[in-house]
C-alpha cells in the first residue's frame, strides 16, 4: 500500500509518494483546506493538491482555535481565545476585521448560517452557546444553563438544529436554534470531545475526541457510535468532512499533523506534516480546520 504526504522544505510543497499508508491524496482542482495553529500563532491554507502552502494571518493572533469558511462570500471567520476575538477576513488573509472583542472570555468553536446572516459559537469559560449577525453586532445568548466547558458546534440548517461537544460533561448535544429544545444525544464513552462535523444528508456526526486520542461517528441521534480512528492519533482536535469525495480530515494538535480517512475511518493519511522550514517554520500545534471544496 502506498500513501501521500506533503513535507514543507526551502518554502516548497512537495507532494512525496511512500510505503505504509492506505490510498493516496489524490489531485482535486478547487478544493483548499484551511487551519489555525496556536502553537505559531498563524492561519494557514493549502490547495487540496498539495501546492499553494501560504500563511494567511500571521500577526496579531495568540491562540487561534475555530475556523470557518464562507466561501461564496469570500471570507474566512475564526476565533481568537487568547484575544478574546471573533474576526475574520477574506479567503486570501486580506482584510482582517474584528467583529466581536467584549463580552467573551474563552470562545471555542463558530460555525456559520451564512442563508440567515448568523454566525454561532462556545465559551467554555462562561459556559455558554451564543450567537450573532456576520458582522458580530446582535450578539445574543442562546443557551446559558446545563454547560460544563461547551466546545465545537456544528449547525444543521435543514433540519433547524445546532450540535455541540461538552468537554466537561462528557456529551454531545442539540437544540434547536434558538437555543430551546436540548437534548442529550452521547452521553456515555466520551472524555475530552472537540470538534464536531455533520453529514446530514448521511445521517451522521462525526467527532474528535482529543484524550481518547479517537475520531468517531454516530447517527444524528446519537445511537450507532463507532470508532473510526482508534490508533496513532495523540491530540485530534479539528475535523471537517468532503461528503462528496467520501473523505473525513482532523488535525492533531499533539502530532502537528493533519491526516484524512474515508468516512468509515479506512485509508489513514498523512496530509501536512511537522516541518522545520519553510513559510511556517516551526509548526506548533494545528487546531481549528476547513474546507473549501469549489462546488
Amino acid at each position: 500500500m502506498r500513501h501521500s504526504v506533503v513535507r514543507v522544505c526551502m518554502g516548497l510543497v512537495v507532494l512525496a509518494v511512500g510505503l505504509g499508508g492506505v490510498g493516496q491524496w489524490e489531485a482535486r482542482a478547487g478544493g483548499t483546506m484551511y487551519w489555525t495553529d496556536i502553537g505559531i500563532s498563524k492561519i494557514q491554507r493549502v490547495n487540496l493538491d498539495g501546492t499553494g502552502l501560504r500563511d494567511l494571518v500571521a500577526t496579531d493572533l495568540r491562540l487561534p482555535r475555530s475556523i470557518a469558511i464562507d466561501e461564496a462570500g469570500g471570507k474566512i471567520y475564526w476565533i481568537d481565545s487568547g484575544t478574546r476575538k471573533v474576526q475574520r477576513a477574506n479567503l486570501d488573509g486580506s482584510g482582517v476585521e474584528d467583529l466581536i472583542t467584549t463580552g467573551l472570555s474563552a470562545p471555542g468553536a463558530i460555525a456559520l448560517d451564512v442563508a440567515g446572516g448568523k454566525m454561532y459559537w462556545t465559551d467554555s469559560a462562561i459556559d455558554k452557546i451564543q450567537r450573532a449577525n456576520l458582522d458580530g453586532s446582535g450578539v445574543e445568548d442562546l443557551i446559558t444553563k446545563g454547560l460544563s466547558a461547551p466546545w465545537g458546534i456544528a449547525l444543521d440548517m435543514a433540519g433547524g438544529k445546532m450540535y455541540w461537544t461538552d468537554a466537561g460533561t462528557g456529551k454531545i448535544q442539540r437544540a434547536k436554534l434558538d437555543g430551546s429544545g436540548v437534548e442529550d444525544l452521547v452521553t456515555r464513552g466520551l472524555s475530552h470531545p472537540g470538534d464536531i462535523a455533520l453529514d446530514v444528508a448521511g445521517g451522521k456526526m462525526y467527532w474528535t475526541d482529543s484524550a481518547t486520542g479517537k475520531i468517531q461517528r454516530a447517527k444524528l441521534d446519537g445511537t450507532g457510535v463507532e470508532d473510526l480512528v482508534s490508533k496513532g492519533l495523540r491530540i485530534p482536535w479539528g475535523i471537517a468532512l468532503d461528503v462528496a469525495d467520501g473523505k473525513v480530515y482532523w488535525t492533531d494538535a499533539g502530532s502537528d499533523k493533519i491526516q484524512r480517512a474515508n468516512l468509515e475511518g479506512s485509508g489513514v493519511e498523512d496530509l501536512i506534516i511537522t516541518y522545520t522550514s519553510g513559510p511556517a517554520k516551526g509548526g506548533g500545534r494545528r487546531y481549528g480546520l476547513a474546507l473549501a471544496t469549489g462546488r
